[in-house]
This record gives C-alpha cells, sequence and structure tokens, in this order.
C-alpha cells in the first residue's frame, strides 16, 4: 500500500499534541488481530484535539476510520487510506450522584469494575463485552436483553467541523446495534444513569453473565464478536448452524464450532478468508431459511491489490 507523503503528516503533527503515525500495522490493534496497515493514525490528547483532526482530515479530503479497542472490526488485508483516530486518551472515570460518566477510551471491563466499586447497578449485562466505551456507545452495544443505550444519561461527542457538542438521551435515536449519530462525529464520553446496589450482588451478576458468555462463545481464539445482527424474532448463530457452516473454513478462518454467528482466527487468517466465510454464510442463510443477514461487525479498508 502506498503511504501518505510525509507532508500531510507533517502538517497535523503540527496541530496536534498528541501523537501522529504513519505505517502502522492494524492488526494487532484489532481483536482478530487481521489487517493492512493504516496511512495515517493520531491519537489526539483532548477534545480540542480531536476537533483540529477532524478538521483536517476534511480539509485534506481524509476519510476517517475511528479504532479504539479494535473489536467490532475487520480490517481488509490491503489496509486503510486515510485517518486512523485512536481515541485512547479519553480516560475519565467519575462517580456523577447516581451515575458514572466516562470517556470513549476506557475498556468496558474497567468501567464494570469501577461500578462494582460504587456500589452501581444497571451496566451488568455488558460483562465481558470487548472494547471501549465509545464503541459500545457508538454501536448501542448490549447482551441478554439489555443495551448500552438503554442507560444513557447522555454523551459527549465532537462533529467533523470540530464542534463540541453534548446530547441528552431523549436526542440520541438509539435502534438495535445502532446509535443513529451523525455520521463522521466521534464520541468522547458517556453518561450513565445507575442504580443504588449491593456490591457482591453487582459483582456475582457481572460474573454470572461471563460464565454464560463464556460457555457459550469461542474465547479461546481470536475474534470480532458476533459478526451477523440476530433478525427479528430469530438468532444469527441459529440459522448458521441450520445451514451447516458451523465449522466450514476458509483459509486459517473458521465459523465456529462453538457458535455460528462468530468467526475466528486460526492463526494467520486474512480479511479475504473472513470475507469469503460472510458471503459464505449469506448466501447459504438465504437459500435455506430465505433472511438477509445483516453485518453487526464494521469492513474498513482496501482489499490487498498485486502489484
Amino acid at each position: 500500500m502506498r503511504t501518505l507523503a510525509a507532508g500531510p503528516a507533517e502538517r497535523l503533527r503540527a496541530l496536534l499534541r498528541g501523537p501522529v503515525a504513519t505505517g502502522v500495522s492494524l492488526a494487532p490493534l484489532t481483536s482478530f488481530n487481521i489487517g493492512g496497515p493504516a496511512a495515517l493514525v493520531a491519537s489526539p490528547a483532548d477534545a480540542a484535539d480531536l476537533g483540529r483532526a477532524l478538521i483536517f482530515a476534511g480539509e485534506e479530503g481524509l476519510p476517517v476510520h475511528v479504532l479504539a479497542g479494535g473489536s467490532n472490526t475487520l480490517v481488509r488485508d490491503g489496509g486503510v487510506r486515510g485517518l486512523v483516530i485512536r481515541p485512547t486518551a479519553f480516560q475519565e472515570l467519575r462517580r456523577e450522584g447516581t451515575g458514572v460518566r466516562a470517556g470513549a477510551g476506557v475498556r468496558i471491563g474497567r468501567l464494570l469494575a469501577f461500578c462494582v466499586s460504587q456500589g452501581l447497578a444497571g451496566l451488568e449485562m455488558l460483562s465481558g463485552v470487548p472494547g471501549t466505551v465509545g464503541g459500545a456507545l457508538w454501536g448501542n452495544a448490549g447482551a441478554w436483553g439489555g443495551a448500552i443505550g438503554d442507560a444513557v444519561r447522555d454523551l459527549e461527542l465532537v462533529t467533523p467541523a470540530g464542534e463540541r457538542r453534548v446530547l441528552e438521551r431523549a436526542a440520541i435515536p438509539f435502534r438495535y446495534r445502532s446509535s443513529g449519530l451523525p455520521t463522521g462525529a466521534v464520541v468522547t464520553a458517556g453518561c450513565f444513569d445507575l442504580a443504588a446496589g449491593v456490591p457482591t450482588e453487582i459483582r456475582r451478576r457481572i460474573s454470572g453473565y461471563l460464565v454464560q458468555r463464556n460457555a457459550r462463545q469461542p474465547v479461546r481464539f481470536r475474534s470480532a464478536g458476533s459478526i451477523f445482527k440476530n433478525p427479528p424474532g430469530d438468532h444469527a448463530g441459529r440459522l448458521v448452524e441450520a445451514a451447516g457452516l458451523k465449522g466450514h473454513q476458509i483459509g486459517n478462518a473458521m465459523i465456529s464450532e462453538q457458535h455460528g454467528n462468530f468467526i475466528v482466527n486460526l492463526g494467520g487468517a486474512t480479511a479475504a478468508d473472513v470475507l469469503a466465510l460472510i458471503r459464505l454464510a449469506q448466501d447459504r442463510v438465504r437459500e435455506t431459511s430465505g433472511i438477509a443477514l445483516e453485518l453487526e461487525i464494521r469492513v474498513i479498508g482496501d482489499d490487498r491489490r498485486s502489484a
């Protein structure tokens, strides 16, 4: 992949307080451990820094991709042109009455541990969900019949024009596995309305969900979590299994033998392997069930081009 000339990178470095890098391998930054390099990666130091980065991308005509925890994301083998934003510096985590405000870069596991320490209940269903607060908010992550959007009081974001905004819950069109937030905006923090609880009971519920998740999902291998959204009234994993595809392998990627809605990296899998399995599953499920499976993961970047 051809990298950006030094000019744009140097200009961005002159604008930001956070680090800027070129030619960064993205595979180690994703839970799948798959994908090519990024032409340009910026890790803004704060919201003002993020605003400057987004304005720069707009002026330069660079597409922007946000990559924090790297879960729920497949990076194509040719890597990512444009600008990758890593909001890892947003680590604020504090109690506000019976609520918690958490920065976009805070890991979900750390958020839950803080809730336990504060005796605040309401987010336990996120136990075992990988990734960060920002990604979970953007995709309205959830499990066990609940979603993170159910607990949101407000969230903070930066628009592509560099404007810092706070959105109250009523202004956010949360729906199944989507926040409906403005295209190109980047979440920087979320505040959650929670309820007082007994720490030992909150911890017990978190542990219970984690045990169930580990028993049902392929935790031994690298993956991006659920590949497909569950269609109304059914489960994507059941449909893939009914199509006879559990354990089917292409290259070093495999539809999990444990859960049909997971594709796992057996070691050295490529994005092309994963995408081939995705297409196969969608085709077979359409043939056997008449249902069009919709992706839950996001796929970013370019296919590898031959020299």
